[in-house]
């Protein structure tokens, strides 16, 4: 009894943990203000308001995609998770207003399930918000991102990119950017960054596309000309300037954090 002094309860033996009442029992302004100060859902909060503004102020009837990835990261918290099931309180105005948000957010209720489902595939996009919305799992995304831009440009995989990668991996908020799929959406060169990882990290090897000839013999023609594959009328060389990575990312993301929220 005396060695157990000056302990903290969670440090005891037979400590457990407080059980949280229902989310249906727990009013919307304390779940936003819990949610609020938390590191990771207050980030996915404040870009939620950011990306689904014009849906919640009847602006337009459209989940969009960057509003669903906010949404997607929000329900990944515990917090977040709590704030979609909460009892809108504070008055009858407020209580109505709460309501009519709860509302605005219908459209994005399917996808916004299906995707945080710890089943599914989801764009690398939404598997980053994911990530940054769980402290531990955004400060191992960023010593990943500082310790790989050689990786990132088709150069190497250092001793410490190879050990970042392995300790983001490890994270569980990072379990859906291992399977995660480029959609374009990614404010980086997505597809270069992935092959590079397995090429030079994981030593995987490169795939080569092959090409297939093309016949373009014209039934009739003469012998000389027969089985020549003829170039294609036109041909697209698309050249994608990447101006920005992760660092400017993370960045932005971090200067989110300085918006005045109101409720």
């Amino acid at each position: 009894e005396r060695s157990s002094r000056g302990l903290v309860p969670q440090l005891l033996p037979n400590y457990t943990e407080p059980q949280l009442p229902n989310a249906s029992e727990v009013g919307c302004s304390y779940a936003y203000m819990s949610c609020l100060y938390r590191d990771g859902c207050g980030l996915a909060l404040q870009q939620y308001e950011l990306t689904c503004s014009a849906l919640v102020n009847q602006l337009t009837d459209t989940c969009s995609r960057s509003c669903q990835h906010a949404l997607i990261a929000l329900v990944s918290t515990d917090e977040g998770a709590r704030m979609m099931d909460c009892r809108c309180d504070g008055g009858p105005g407020a209580e109505a207003e709460c309501e009519r948000k709860k509302r605005r957010i219908e459209p994005c209720r399917a996808a916004v399930t299906w995707q945080s489902d710890p089943s599914t595939l989801v764009s690398c996009s939404a598997a980053t918000w994911i990530c940054l919305a769980d402290p531990l799992c955004a400060k191992a995304l960023e010593y990943y991102n500082n310790n790989c831009q050689a990786m990132f440009k088709g150069r190497k995989c250092s001793r410490k990119c190879r050990n970042s990668l392995d300790i983001l991996l490890r994270q569980e908020g990072a379990h859906k950017l291992a399977t995660c799929f480029c959609d374009g959406t990614e404010e980086y060169d997505c597809d270069a960054v992935r092959e590079n990882t397995e090429v030079l990290c994981f030593g995987r090897k490169k795939k080569v596309p092959v090409e297939e000839d093309i016949d373009n013999t014209i039934e009739g023609s003469s012998s000389g000309s027969r089985g020549r594959p003829k170039r294609p009328l036109m041909m697209a060389i698309a050249s994608v300037i990447i101006s920005y990575w992760l660092p400017e990312c993370i960045q932005d993301l971090r200067s989110l954090l300085t918006i005045d929220l109101g409720f």
